[in-house]
């Protein structure tokens, strides 16, 4: 029920590709490009309406954790570390 649900959305079908591939966990914020989940409707001052999604690209490119820095930083990869 799930996978049809994926598939059957091109929005999910899209999310899952990224949550589920090779790229691995982000080394931090500053490595990983951020996009909005939603769309907004802007209005500008003439009152003519704008739909936007927020997409932030990173500079410094993609660098991900390896394994070995995971196990010290005590998270399993699919939560946040205990402070």
């Amino acid at each position: 029920m799930q996978w049809d649900f994926w598939t059957l959305s091109p929005e999910s079908a899209h999310q899952v590709t990224w949550l589920m591939g090779d790229r691995g966990i982000p080394r931090s914020w500053r490595y990983m490009n951020l996009y909005s989940g939603h769309t907004f409707m802007w209005v500008n001052a003439a009152g003519e309406k704008v739909w936007v999604r927020y997409h932030f690209i990173t500079d410094q490119g993609h660098r991900e954790s390896d394994a070995g820095r995971g196990r010290r930083s005590g998270s399993d990869g699919h939560r946040l570390p205990h402070s």
